[in-house]
């Protein structure tokens, strides 16, 4: 503090710890005062900041120590300031106050984007700029220079077509970033653990308040700042905030050893617990956080373009090329085409006409840029947002929350997935089943019952149950007075098992406190495979182990006997040892040993080896975990749709074994390679510094279906080694479940990975591209589900909006090319391309899954986007389409002189039915000699009536060459029945795999039949509304009309 503000500041805060005579100077501690705490939120992020920006030795002693330990009386002064106390906490009737005096744990989000700011945004797209242009001097034209009735409604038209696009596209991102707001509220919005009116409960991140005591455990995120309360054993991973990789070990005062900070008592929000356990005592929540305070949060970087988005982009570049020189080679023809008009002379070419020629011109232009418009599909992002926009919120209510939107449609081409056991197969609602102590072995409803153990056993085991669980483990009831797990559930059996045999879990917490002086933790580790705890007991210190049966029995060298003693653990007791851990094994049980040590003095206490010896085996215990019943049923579903599920457990290989069998990932026929261990696996996989062999790795993965004893080392093997593997018929893309910190590069590492939102830790929940909200298998064959939806929805589309592209680009461009003037005009054009881009994406990319998807492999990764049957429906279509477009507009249509939809005078060439040519003049009449009226000459007697009228009108040429002419019923026909066959052709591509029945299914999408209603009502409103159906160069049609132009748009259905 360097500025005389900063020093003004410090000082307040001194005084205002103290609570000396300064503390009445300013108008803030008036404030203070007020909810009658002795300092205020500011000065607590003031005094953590100063921990934070001071971490040497020399700095703590000199800067910090004496504020911290003599200005705040280290922890205890703070808590005491805080009005809460290590055994209570916060009390709830205060929470509401200290939200009001210190703030709340939330970081207000940037305002979101304005709908005109994103209107902007997308008019700075340089098709719909050339656009707008072309509609300005459109218009200019019409006004000014033709100076024709309604001249300006082109320019208009098109204006409003530009206007249309923009708006919904605009809408779109505004509504996409609303639902991203939304969803990464609920993201944000975590459990924590809490102590209050000295009870433990589960609150909310964003309800936490200063002064709140938190339980932390291993793969916590912290929450809020603040610093270590009590006993504890932290290591905390500072990384997020000080891109230090080193974990920072934690204790309830300043350690300086050697002139360096061994540990100290600030911790910070964003940073998260590596291991141990411990109390964070909330100090600055929200906005007053170190995280906070730097004006931003932690975000993660997007997992980048997924499979089909980089297929798409491919595809989307390559038609954007070609339509775009096409679209300019289309304009020279035009132009070479009316220089060879003037060379030979023809009809409204024997002299330049500013007012006729340039108004040509500016349509050839116009054309050309209408085609690259119509032909580049920008319709595709808008698609693959609206198919995965919409695919995200309802894949919450599958309990699906999805973080990054790429992994929708991924997980739809998901070749395997590998899967945890607890939790996701199984309920994770844990029970002691089977036990084994005293030498004899009880189960079931025996072991529920005390009487049936041991006198001299219960007590102690019941101590070694308890003691050795987290503080963040606990039970309560629900209102079915049924026992509510919270926290670890293998501890909660244990907690639960206690309860049962006549010991109250509570009555043993409340004698050994987790903040007990001597208390110490090992955590558990999937290095480790087991938990100690030790604890003082008399005079001496007793530790408690617990883990895996196979491992901890191996540090055993006695066993307590019936009558509480100590027997040595002979051939014959190991015998009996290693058989009960097989039985139990055998029934699915995963099973745990419990042991204890009465510790000589001589041990140091801070090595996990010289503690985890000479153990004595309390009891075995083979806890059930049900599988869930609709797992067997979703994992068959998952076979049928050619997903391989590989099931990776912590396990021993015979409950791994007997859970796989159960749930039907292996069957007894199942070679001896589809179940391994882990250490088996790596040895044949791995050198010695765990570098993968794919040569070996591939020998191995295609039968393997379990993986267990794994380590979570060995689940990232295992999904690095499948995806590299080029062995089978197709590139694998893998899908992942984790719950864990250490699962977490597994899960980055994977094409989609899956965290379980109840028993994940917040580390793997920030790795993941899912979150399981039900920790449910189920719920991943959901996403697998939803993937496959996706992926055929923008399929869907896909084949739409080509059919469409080739359909318009070969009339435009042959109706330019022979006819000197598209058929379609710009306007109809747009009108079009609004259908296929818009109207069409949210049509079709709104389509919900169906259990049919499961009937069917996946999409291999590396196949391109159109399949043969796309490609043949594509070509079917647009050469249908182009049958009847040709049919309509060169053999229907009369060429006669004069107006109105049907011939009255000479009809020079008479086509099927009685309509007047809507063709161009300049057309029709190049094919009649002597039809095209003479330029008039006052000298020449042949180019005037006996009136002195000349025989060419002025505005004859502007309306042979179609600028302005009359419209027709012949060019409103041809425009009607391309609108419709696009829109019959909607319902045709809801199907792309050969089924016969095109409308299964189709009154669920509500969103299709409203815009197939919709599009239907606005294209009879552009041709029978005065006015409009000018604009859009269209007048009214007869019933019959109607009639024959539905029945050939109907007539796509069939093909």
């Amino acid at each position: 503090n360097t500025t005389a503000e900063d020093v003004d500041e410090y000082r307040n805060v001194q005084a205002a710890a103290q609570g000396g005579p300064a503390a009445a100077a300013g108008p803030w501690e008036e404030e203070a005062r007020m909810p009658d705490f002795s300092v205020e939120g500011k000065h607590l992020a003031l005094l953590v900041k100063g921990t934070f920006d001071n971490t040497t030795a020399e700095d703590v002693e000199k800067y910090v120590l004496k504020d911290f330990d003599g200005t705040w009386g280290g922890v205890q002064g703070i808590a005491k300031k805080l009005k809460v106390t290590a055994d209570s906490g916060v009390a709830s009737k205060d929470v509401e106050l200290r939200r009001n005096t210190f703030g709340e744990n939330k970081v207000e989000e940037e305002p979101q984007e304005s709908l005109l700011s994103l209107m902007w945004g997308a008019l700075q797209d340089p098709t719909l700029i050339f656009l707008t242009v072309a509609a300005f001097v459109s218009l200019a034209i019409g006004i000014f220079v033709e100076q024709r009735p309604f001249g300006w409604l082109e320019g208009v038209a098109i204006l409003t077509a530009v206007v249309v696009v923009v708006t919904v596209g605009a809408v779109n991102d505004y509504q996409k970033e609303k639902q991203f707001r939304d969803l990464n509220a609920q993201k944000e919005n975590i459990d924590v653990t809490v102590l209050r009116d000295g009870q433990t409960t589960t609150v909310s991140v964003l309800e936490l308040v200063v002064g709140d005591i938190v339980l932390l455990s291993t793969g916590d995120v912290l929450p809020a700042d603040g610093v270590v309360m009590g006993r504890n054993d932290l290591a905390i991973n500072e990384k997020m905030l000080t891109g230090e990789t080193v974990m920072k070990k934690k204790s309830p005062t300043y350690v300086i050893k050697n002139k360096v900070v061994a540990s100290s008592p600030s911790l910070f929000a964003g940073t998260f617990v590596q291991e141990g356990e411990g109390r964070l005592l909330v100090l600055a929540v929200g906005p007053n956080t170190y995280q906070g305070s730097m004006a931003e949060k932690m975000k993660e970087a997007d997992s980048g373009r997924s499979i089909l988005q980089r297929k798409l982009d491919a595809m989307t570049d390559l038609i954007t090329t070609v339509s775009m020189w096409v679209s300019i080679a289309l304009v020279i023809i035009l132009l070479i085409r009316m220089g060879l008009a003037f060379h030979g002379g023809k009809c409204c070419f024997e002299a330049w006409d500013h007012r006729v020629h340039w108004s040509e011109i500016l349509g050839f232009i116009i054309t050309g840029i209408t085609i690259f418009v119509v032909a580049v599909p920008e319709g595709l992002p808008l698609a693959v947002t609206i198919a995965l926009a919409f695919s995200v919120k309802k894949m919450l209510k599958d309990q699906n929350l999805v973080r990054h939107l790429s992994a929708c449609e991924t997980m739809g081409g998901a070749t395997t997935i590998c899967s945890d056991k607890t939790g996701t197969l199984t309920t994770s609602r844990m029970a002691v089943n089977a036990l084994w102590t005293g030498g004899k072995t009880y189960e079931d409803a025996r072991i529920k019952d005390a009487r049936q153990l041991p006198v001299g056993t219960v007590q102690e085991l019941c101590n070694a149950c308890v003691v050795n669980t987290l503080f963040k483990t606990y039970l309560r009831t629900s209102s079915s007075n049924l026992p509510v797990y919270c926290g670890n559930d293998t501890e909660c059996a244990l907690l639960l098992l206690s309860d049962s045999l006549g010991h109250p879990y509570t009555g043993i917490r409340s004698t050994f406190k987790d903040d007990q002086t001597g208390r110490k933790v090992f955590s558990f580790s999937s290095d480790r495979k087991r938990m100690t705890t030790i604890v003082p007991q008399g005079k001496s210190s007793v530790a408690y182990t617990k883990g895996a049966a196979e491992i901890v029995s191996m540090l055993c060298s006695t066993y307590m006997k019936e009558d509480g003693g100590e027997g040595r653990i002979d051939d014959k007791v190991r015998a009996q040892l290693n058989q009960a851990i097989d039985h139990f094994s055998k029934q699915g049980l995963r099973t745990l040993c419990i042991a204890r040590r009465d510790l000589p003095a001589k041990v140091d206490v801070d090595d996990a080896d010289a503690v985890e010896r000479d153990l004595t085996v309390v009891c075995l215990v083979g806890i059930e975990d049900p599988l869930r019943e609709e797992v067997p049923g979703a994992i068959a579903d998952c076979q049928r749709a050619g997903i391989v599920v590989r099931m990776v457990t912590g396990d021993n290989i015979e409950t791994a074994r007997a859970i796989a069998l159960k749930c039907g990932i292996i069957s007894p026929s199942d070679p001896l390679g589809a179940v391994l261990d882990g250490k088996t696996f790596r040895t044949a996989v791995a050198d010695a510094e765990g570098n993968i062999d794919q040569s070996a790795f591939d020998k191995i993965w295609p039968t393997l279906r379990v993986l267990a004893r794994s380590t979570p080392l060995d689940k990232f093997m295992l999904v690095s080694g499948i995806q590299a593997s080029e062995a089978g018929p197709v590139r694998q893309t893998v899908a992942v479940t984790g719950d864990g910190t250490n699962d977490a590069p597994a899960l980055k590492k994977a094409d989609v990975g899956f965290a379980m939102g109840m028993q994940g830790t917040d580390v793997a929940k920030n790795a993941s591209d899912v979150i399981i909200m039900d920790d449910n298998f189920v719920s991943i064959v959901a996403a697998v589900k939803w993937g496959r939806c996706v992926y055929d929805n923008i399929c869907k589309f896909l084949q739409f909006q080509l059919t469409v592209n080739i359909t318009a680009i070969v009339v435009a461009c042959i109706g330019s090319a022979v006819l000197t003037e598209s058929p379609l005009t710009a306007i109809q054009m747009l009108w079009v391309n609004l259908i296929m881009d818009s109207f069409a994406s949210l049509a079709l990319a709104t389509e919900d899954p169906t259990n049919a998807l499961l009937h069917r492999k996946p999409y291999p990764r590396d196949q391109a986007v159109l399949s043969q049957t796309m490609v043949r429906n594509m070509i079917l279509h647009s050469g249908w389409q182009l049958v009847v477009l040709t049919a309509l507009i060169f053999g229907l249509g009369d060429v006669c002189t004069g107006h109105g939809d049907v011939c009255t005078g000479t009809v020079y060439i008479n086509n099927y039915g009685s309509l007047r040519s809507g063709r161009p003049a300049a057309y029709d009449f190049n094919g009649v000699p002597g039809l095209c009226p003479p330029v008039y000459d006052p000298k020449d007697s042949s180019t005037f009536d006996s009136s002195g009228a000349p025989l060419r009108a002025a505005d004859f040429c502007t309306e042979a060459h179609g600028g302005g002419g009359e419209k027709t019923q012949h060019y409103t026909m041809v425009f009607n029945v391309f609108v419709l066959m696009q829109l019959f052709n909607e319902i045709n591509s809801r199907k792309i795999h050969n089924e016969l029945n095109v409308l299964d299914g189709i009154l669920k999408n509500s969103y299709f039949i409203t815009i197939v209603i919709g599009t239907l009502i606005v294209q009879v409103a552009l041709i029978e509304i005065p006015g409009v159906n000018t604009a859009f160069g269209c007048t009214s049609l007869t019933q019959d009309q109607w009639i024959a132009s539905l029945l050939l748009g109907a007539s796509v259905i069939p093909l």
